[in-house]
C-alpha cells in the first residue's frame, strides 16, 4: 500500500516540461556549497547578517516557510529550515501541493561565510484530507527514469523548479551576506 502511495505521488508530482539534470550528494540531497568573500566585515557583522536575510523571506509566491533550527553566536554558525512551494497538481477534483524541503548552513568567519544548502525531500500534502506524503528527490529521480515520456517531461519540469529555487534561497543569503546594511553597527 505504501508503495503504490510513492509511486502514485512520484507521479502526481510533474506539471510541466524542462529538462535538467540534478546531481545529489551522497545522502541523496541536492547540495550547493559556497564560500561568500566579504572582505573588512566581521564574522559577527555576518553573523547578523545572515540572521536579518530571510528573516521576513516568504518566496516568490508568498507561500515559503523558514526559521531558524539551530544558533551559535560565539561559532558565529546558523542553520536555516524550511519549505518553499513547488506549485500544485491537479488529480481530477483535488490535488497535491508540493514543497521542497531544505536546510541552510551558514559559517561566518571575519572576511567571509559558508553557505551550504541542501534539499533532500519533497513534501506532497493533499488537499481533500491534508495526507501528507515525503518522498526522497533520490526516489522522484529513480521513478523518473522509469515512467512513460509525458510523465518524465513533468518530473524534469519539477525537478527544475525544485533546483531553480533552491538557487534563489542561496542568492537571496549570498546578496544578504555581500551587500548587508549601511547600519551593521545598529
Amino acid at each position: 500500500m505504501k508503495k503504490t502511495l510513492v509511486i502514485i505521488s512520484l507521479l502526481l508530482l510533474a506539471v510541466m516540461t524542462r529538462a535538467q539534470e540534478l546531481e545529489l550528494n551522497e545522502q541523496g540531497a541536492y547540495e550547493r556549497q559556497d564560500v561568500i568573500h566579504v572582505d573588512g566585515v566581521t564574522a559577527a557583522q555576518l553573523y547578523d547578517r545572515a540572521m536579518m536575510a530571510l528573516s521576513d523571506w516568504t518566496g516568490a509566491d508568498g507561500k515559503a516557510k523558514v526559521g531558524v533550527d539551530y544558533q551559535n553566536q560565539e561559532t558565529h554558525t546558523l542553520i536555516y529550515k524550511g519549505t518553499f512551494y513547488l506549485g500544485y497538481k491537479r488529480q481530477i477534483l483535488n490535488g497535491w501541493h508540493r514543497y521542497g524541503n531544505f536546510t541552510l548552513r551558514v559559517r561566518c568567519k571575519d572576511g567571509r561565510a559558508q553557505l551550504t544548502l541542501s534539499v533532500p525531500t519533497i513534501t506532497g500534502i493533499y488537499d481533500k484530507d491534508g495526507t501528507t506524503q515525503v518522498v526522497s528527490l533520490k526516489d522522484v529521480l529513480d521513478a523518473k527514469d522509469k515512467v512513460k515520456k509525458k510523465k518524465k517531461e513533468r518530473m524534469e519540469k519539477l525537478i527544475a523548479d525544485l533546483k531553480d529555487n533552491a538557487d534563489n534561497i542561496f542568492a537571496a543569503m549570498s546578496a544578504k551576506l555581500k551587500n548587508g546594511s549601511d547600519d551593521d553597527d545598529f
